[in-house]
Protein backbone atom coordinates (compact mmCIF):
# COMPACT_ATOMS: atom_id res chain seq x y z
CA UNK A 1 0.00 0.00 0.00
CA UNK A 2 1.19 3.52 -0.80
CA UNK A 3 1.46 5.33 2.52
CA UNK A 4 1.65 9.08 3.01
CA UNK A 5 3.02 9.99 6.42
CA UNK A 6 2.01 12.86 8.63
CA UNK A 7 4.31 15.85 8.79
CA UNK A 8 4.49 19.62 8.95
CA UNK A 9 7.29 21.95 7.97
CA UNK A 10 5.71 24.77 6.01
CA UNK A 11 7.36 28.12 5.34
CA UNK A 12 5.51 31.36 4.70
CA UNK A 13 5.55 32.98 1.27
CA UNK A 14 6.98 29.94 -0.57
CA UNK A 15 4.88 29.02 -3.59
CA UNK A 16 4.97 25.53 -5.06
CA UNK A 17 3.18 24.51 -8.24
CA UNK A 18 0.41 22.00 -7.63
CA UNK A 19 0.53 18.71 -9.44
CA UNK A 20 -3.08 19.13 -10.51
CA UNK A 21 -2.16 22.38 -12.28
CA UNK A 22 0.13 20.45 -14.61
CA UNK A 23 -0.77 21.41 -18.15
CA UNK A 24 1.26 20.89 -21.28
CA UNK A 25 1.60 23.87 -23.56
CA UNK A 26 0.95 23.49 -27.26
CA UNK A 27 4.59 23.42 -28.27
CA UNK A 28 5.96 21.20 -25.49
CA UNK A 29 4.86 17.96 -27.08
CA UNK A 30 5.10 18.66 -30.79
CA UNK A 31 7.67 15.89 -30.99
CA UNK A 32 5.92 13.56 -28.57
CA UNK A 33 6.21 10.02 -29.84
CA UNK A 34 4.71 6.79 -28.64
CA UNK A 35 6.86 4.79 -26.25
CA UNK A 36 8.89 2.27 -28.28
CA UNK A 37 7.45 -1.22 -28.07
CA UNK A 38 9.63 -3.88 -26.49
CA UNK A 39 11.25 -6.41 -28.81
CA UNK A 40 8.78 -9.12 -29.72
CA UNK A 41 9.23 -12.65 -28.46
CA UNK A 42 10.09 -15.36 -31.03
CA UNK A 43 7.07 -16.78 -32.82
CA UNK A 44 7.68 -20.16 -31.28
CA UNK A 45 8.28 -19.00 -27.74
CA UNK A 46 7.14 -21.59 -25.20
CA UNK A 47 3.56 -21.11 -23.98
CA UNK A 48 2.97 -20.46 -20.30
CA UNK A 49 -0.02 -21.66 -18.35
CA UNK A 50 -1.98 -19.29 -16.12
CA UNK A 51 -3.28 -20.38 -12.78
CA UNK A 52 -5.74 -17.50 -12.58
CA UNK A 53 -8.99 -17.19 -14.57
CA UNK A 54 -8.81 -15.05 -17.70
CA UNK A 55 -11.12 -12.48 -16.07
CA UNK A 56 -8.46 -11.79 -13.43
CA UNK A 57 -5.48 -11.61 -15.77
CA UNK A 58 -6.46 -8.17 -17.04
CA UNK A 59 -7.30 -6.51 -13.73
CA UNK A 60 -4.82 -3.81 -12.69
CA UNK A 61 -3.71 -3.78 -9.04
CA UNK A 62 -5.50 -1.41 -6.68
CA UNK A 63 -4.50 0.38 -3.49
CA UNK A 64 -6.07 2.63 -0.89
CA UNK A 65 -4.74 6.20 -0.95
CA UNK A 66 -5.04 8.46 2.10
CA UNK A 67 -6.67 11.86 1.51
CA UNK A 68 -5.03 14.79 3.35
CA UNK A 69 -8.48 16.31 4.01
CA UNK A 70 -9.61 13.06 5.69
CA UNK A 71 -12.94 13.66 3.96
CA UNK A 72 -13.93 16.43 6.40
CA UNK A 73 -14.73 19.02 3.71
CA UNK A 74 -17.17 16.98 1.62
CA UNK A 75 -20.96 17.20 2.05
CA UNK A 76 -22.92 14.67 4.07
CA UNK A 77 -24.34 11.95 1.85
CA UNK A 78 -21.62 12.16 -0.81
CA UNK A 79 -19.10 9.45 -1.60
CA UNK A 80 -16.25 11.33 0.08
CA UNK A 81 -17.88 12.56 3.29
CA UNK A 82 -15.56 11.65 6.20
CA UNK A 83 -13.78 9.16 3.92
CA UNK A 84 -10.09 9.06 4.78
CA UNK A 85 -9.00 6.77 1.92
CA UNK A 86 -10.10 6.16 -1.65
CA UNK A 87 -9.43 3.12 -3.83
CA UNK A 88 -7.27 3.78 -6.87
CA UNK A 89 -5.97 1.37 -9.47
CA UNK A 90 -2.49 1.42 -10.99
CA UNK A 91 -1.75 3.06 -14.31
CA UNK A 92 -2.04 0.91 -17.42
CA UNK A 93 -1.09 1.22 -21.08
CA UNK A 94 -4.62 2.49 -21.74
CA UNK A 95 -3.94 5.39 -19.38
CA UNK A 96 -0.89 6.31 -21.43
CA UNK A 97 -3.29 6.95 -24.30
CA UNK A 98 -4.74 9.71 -22.13
CA UNK A 99 -1.34 11.08 -21.15
CA UNK A 100 -0.26 11.29 -24.79
CA UNK A 101 -3.53 12.64 -26.20
CA UNK A 102 -2.67 15.94 -27.88
CA UNK A 103 -6.19 17.33 -27.57
CA UNK A 104 -6.40 16.56 -23.85
CA UNK A 105 -2.91 17.92 -23.24
CA UNK A 106 -3.60 21.19 -25.01
CA UNK A 107 -6.88 21.79 -23.20
CA UNK A 108 -5.48 20.84 -19.81
CA UNK A 109 -7.96 17.98 -19.37
CA UNK A 110 -5.48 15.09 -19.38
CA UNK A 111 -5.02 14.96 -15.59
CA UNK A 112 -8.75 14.97 -14.77
CA UNK A 113 -9.38 12.33 -17.44
CA UNK A 114 -6.60 10.21 -15.95
CA UNK A 115 -8.10 10.49 -12.47
CA UNK A 116 -11.58 9.60 -13.73
CA UNK A 117 -10.10 6.49 -15.26
CA UNK A 118 -8.17 5.40 -12.17
CA UNK A 119 -10.62 6.18 -9.36
CA UNK A 120 -12.58 3.01 -8.59
CA UNK A 121 -15.61 4.95 -7.33
CA UNK A 122 -16.93 6.58 -10.49
CA UNK A 123 -19.24 8.90 -8.55
CA UNK A 124 -16.18 10.92 -7.51
CA UNK A 125 -15.61 13.92 -9.78
CA UNK A 126 -11.90 14.90 -10.01
CA UNK A 127 -12.64 18.62 -10.38
CA UNK A 128 -14.49 18.60 -7.04
CA UNK A 129 -11.59 17.06 -5.15
CA UNK A 130 -9.72 19.36 -2.81
CA UNK A 131 -6.43 20.29 -4.48
CA UNK A 132 -4.42 18.50 -1.79
CA UNK A 133 -6.49 15.33 -2.11
CA UNK A 134 -5.97 15.39 -5.85
CA UNK A 135 -2.23 15.86 -5.38
CA UNK A 136 -2.09 12.82 -3.08
CA UNK A 137 -3.78 10.59 -5.66
CA UNK A 138 -1.60 11.87 -8.50
CA UNK A 139 1.55 11.33 -6.45
CA UNK A 140 0.46 7.75 -5.78
CA UNK A 141 -0.20 7.17 -9.49
CA UNK A 142 3.20 8.56 -10.38
CA UNK A 143 5.05 6.38 -7.85
CA UNK A 144 3.14 3.18 -8.63
CA UNK A 145 3.29 3.78 -12.38
CA UNK A 146 6.80 5.07 -13.05
CA UNK A 147 8.63 4.39 -9.81
CA UNK A 148 9.61 6.71 -6.94
CA UNK A 149 12.59 8.34 -8.66
CA UNK A 150 11.73 11.77 -10.05
CA UNK A 151 14.61 13.32 -11.97
CA UNK A 152 14.25 17.06 -12.45
CA UNK A 153 16.45 20.12 -12.81
CA UNK A 154 16.62 22.47 -9.83
CA UNK A 155 18.56 25.62 -9.00
CA UNK A 156 20.90 25.18 -6.05
CA UNK A 157 19.89 27.60 -3.25
CA UNK A 158 23.57 28.00 -2.37
CA UNK A 159 25.51 28.57 -5.57
CA UNK A 160 22.64 29.08 -8.01
CA UNK A 161 23.83 26.36 -10.38
CA UNK A 162 21.17 24.45 -12.32
CA UNK A 163 21.66 20.79 -11.54
CA UNK A 164 19.81 17.56 -12.24
CA UNK A 165 18.57 15.94 -9.03
CA UNK A 166 16.64 12.76 -8.28
CA UNK A 167 13.90 13.03 -5.64
CA UNK A 168 12.38 9.99 -3.93
CA UNK A 169 8.61 10.53 -4.24
CA UNK A 170 7.80 7.49 -2.08
CA UNK A 171 9.06 9.28 1.05
CA UNK A 172 6.90 12.41 0.71
CA UNK A 173 4.93 13.32 3.80
CA UNK A 174 1.39 14.58 4.17
CA UNK A 175 -0.06 17.55 6.02
CA UNK A 176 -3.41 16.19 7.25
CA UNK A 177 -6.34 18.49 7.99
CA UNK A 178 -6.47 19.01 11.75
CA UNK A 179 -8.98 21.88 11.75
CA UNK A 180 -12.64 21.07 12.28
CA UNK A 181 -15.24 22.66 9.96
CA UNK A 182 -17.79 25.11 11.34
CA UNK A 183 -20.53 22.69 10.30
CA UNK A 184 -20.00 18.95 9.78
CA UNK A 185 -19.72 18.17 6.07
CA UNK A 186 -19.12 21.77 4.99
CA UNK A 187 -15.90 23.26 3.66
CA UNK A 188 -16.10 26.19 6.05
CA UNK A 189 -13.54 27.16 8.71
CA UNK A 190 -13.09 30.18 10.96
CA UNK A 191 -10.08 32.34 11.82
CA UNK A 192 -9.74 35.52 13.88
CA UNK A 193 -7.45 38.14 12.36
CA UNK A 194 -5.02 40.18 14.50
CA UNK A 195 -7.37 43.16 14.01
CA UNK A 196 -10.18 41.21 15.68
CA UNK A 197 -12.26 40.56 12.57
CA UNK A 198 -13.55 37.01 12.10
CA UNK A 199 -13.27 35.44 8.65
CA UNK A 200 -14.91 32.26 7.43
CA UNK A 201 -12.89 30.59 4.69
CA UNK A 202 -12.66 27.44 2.61
CA UNK A 203 -9.92 25.30 1.12
CA UNK A 204 -9.96 25.32 -2.68
CA UNK A 205 -10.65 22.48 -5.08
CA UNK A 206 -8.92 22.17 -8.44
CA UNK A 207 -11.84 23.75 -10.34
CA UNK A 208 -11.62 26.84 -8.14
CA UNK A 209 -7.85 26.93 -8.57
CA UNK A 210 -8.38 27.00 -12.33
CA UNK A 211 -10.96 29.77 -11.99
CA UNK A 212 -8.46 31.83 -10.00
CA UNK A 213 -5.84 31.44 -12.73
CA UNK A 214 -8.38 32.50 -15.35
CA UNK A 215 -9.47 35.48 -13.25
CA UNK A 216 -5.86 36.60 -12.87
CA UNK A 217 -5.35 36.43 -16.63
CA UNK A 218 -8.51 38.49 -17.26
CA UNK A 219 -7.46 41.13 -14.74
CA UNK A 220 -4.00 41.36 -16.27
CA UNK A 221 -5.39 41.77 -19.80
CA UNK A 222 -8.10 44.22 -18.77
CA UNK A 223 -5.77 46.51 -16.80
CA UNK A 224 -2.64 45.96 -18.89
CA UNK A 225 -0.80 45.97 -15.59
CA UNK A 226 2.42 44.11 -14.76
CA UNK A 227 0.97 43.37 -11.29
CA UNK A 228 -0.42 39.82 -11.08
CA UNK A 229 -2.62 40.42 -8.02
CA UNK A 230 -2.04 36.82 -6.94
CA UNK A 231 -2.60 37.48 -3.24
CA UNK A 232 -5.83 39.49 -3.41
CA UNK A 233 -7.42 37.34 -6.11
CA UNK A 234 -6.81 34.17 -4.10
CA UNK A 235 -8.07 35.72 -0.86
CA UNK A 236 -11.27 36.89 -2.55
CA UNK A 237 -11.96 33.32 -3.68
CA UNK A 238 -11.02 31.73 -0.38
CA UNK A 239 -12.83 34.03 2.08
CA UNK A 240 -16.51 33.12 2.41
CA UNK A 241 -17.56 35.84 4.86
CA UNK A 242 -16.18 38.57 7.13
CA UNK A 243 -17.91 39.09 10.48
CA UNK A 244 -20.91 37.28 9.00
CA UNK A 245 -21.08 39.43 5.85
CA UNK A 246 -21.02 37.16 2.78
CA UNK A 247 -21.67 39.69 0.00
CA UNK A 248 -19.03 39.19 -2.70
CA UNK A 249 -18.71 42.89 -3.38
CA UNK A 250 -18.11 43.59 0.30
CA UNK A 251 -15.51 40.80 0.53
CA UNK A 252 -13.70 42.15 -2.54
CA UNK A 253 -13.45 45.66 -1.06
CA UNK A 254 -12.49 44.27 2.33
CA UNK A 255 -9.60 42.24 0.87
CA UNK A 256 -8.27 45.21 -1.10
CA UNK A 257 -8.19 47.28 2.10
CA UNK A 258 -7.05 44.47 4.43
CA UNK A 259 -4.12 45.54 6.67
CA UNK A 260 -0.94 43.76 5.67
CA UNK A 261 -0.63 42.27 9.16
CA UNK A 262 -4.05 40.63 8.80
CA UNK A 263 -3.23 39.44 5.28
CA UNK A 264 0.06 37.83 6.27
CA UNK A 265 -1.39 36.24 9.41
CA UNK A 266 -4.32 34.75 7.50
CA UNK A 267 -2.15 33.45 4.66
CA UNK A 268 0.22 31.86 7.16
CA UNK A 269 -2.76 30.15 8.82
CA UNK A 270 -3.89 28.83 5.43
CA UNK A 271 -0.43 27.58 4.53
CA UNK A 272 0.16 25.76 7.81
CA UNK A 273 -3.26 24.08 7.76
CA UNK A 274 -3.65 23.40 4.04
CA UNK A 275 -4.26 19.64 3.67
CA UNK A 276 -1.82 18.56 1.01
CA UNK A 277 1.26 16.52 0.10
CA UNK A 278 4.39 18.33 1.30
CA UNK A 279 6.42 18.72 -1.88
CA UNK A 280 9.74 19.32 -0.13
CA UNK A 281 12.87 17.21 0.42
CA UNK A 282 16.42 17.60 1.64
CA UNK A 283 19.05 18.42 -0.97
CA UNK A 284 22.85 18.53 -0.83
CA UNK A 285 24.75 20.27 -3.60
CA UNK A 286 27.80 18.38 -4.89
CA UNK A 287 29.34 21.62 -6.13
CA UNK A 288 29.10 24.01 -3.16
CA UNK A 289 28.20 21.59 -0.36
CA UNK A 290 25.10 23.46 0.84
CA UNK A 291 22.51 21.19 2.42
CA UNK A 292 18.91 22.28 3.01
CA UNK A 293 15.27 21.51 2.30
CA UNK A 294 14.08 22.56 -1.15
CA UNK A 295 10.77 22.66 -3.00
CA UNK A 296 10.24 19.89 -5.53
CA UNK A 297 9.40 21.56 -8.86
CA UNK A 298 6.56 19.99 -10.83
CA UNK A 299 7.35 19.86 -14.54
CA UNK A 300 6.08 17.85 -17.51
CA UNK A 301 8.53 15.09 -16.59
CA UNK A 302 6.35 14.26 -13.57
CA UNK A 303 4.02 12.17 -15.75
CA UNK A 304 6.15 12.24 -18.89
CA UNK A 305 9.59 11.10 -17.65
CA UNK A 306 11.01 11.00 -21.17
CA UNK A 307 9.75 14.46 -22.15
CA UNK A 308 13.15 16.05 -21.54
Amino acid sequence: MFTVLKGKDMKEEIQVGDINDLQVQNDEFEDLQETPKPQQEPLHAPQTSHSRPDSELFLAPKDMVTLPSLGKVYPVGTALHNVEQVEVRHLTAADEDILTSRSLLRTGKAIDSLLSNCLVDKSIKPEELLSGDKNAILTYLRVSGYGPEYDVEISCPGCGEDVKHSFDMSTLEMNPLELEPVVVGENRFEFQLPSGDNVTFKFLNSLEERQISEAQEKIKKATNSPIDKNITTRLKHQIVSVNGEADLGFISKYVDAMPVRDSRSFRKHLEVNDPDVIMKQDYTCNMCGVSQEVDIPITVSFFWPDAD
